[in-house]
């Protein structure tokens, strides 16, 4: 299958992708088989950052072999999150 995108769309995909990733794992204290699948789809929509031209968001660890989230990705899309997580307060 292929799929194409324009810039802003990858972004968009990057987005829900972080966010819907933080929702289904950020509160597991063990790894399950869903977070291997949705952990592997990450992994495989990162690889494309550096060509879509988003290197500021998507960085490469050598070490670990894996595509993390740069701080400038962390900052702008906690915003969601936070705002997720203060809806869920009141």
């Amino acid at each position: 299958m292929t799929i194409e995108l324009t810039k802003e769309e990858y972004k968009t995909l990057l987005t829900l992708t972080f966010c819907g990733e933080w929702m289904i794992n950020s509160h597991k204290t063990e790894v399950d088989r869903i977070s291997k699948k949705t952990e592997t789809l990450e992994q495989k929509l990162f690889a494309f950052a550096k060509d879509a031209g988003l290197k500021k968001w998507i960085e490469y660890d050598l070490e670990m072999e894996q595509y993390f989230p740069t701080a400038d990705m962390e900052n702008e899309l906690h915003t969601f999150i936070d705002q997720y997580n203060s809806r869920e307060e009141e």
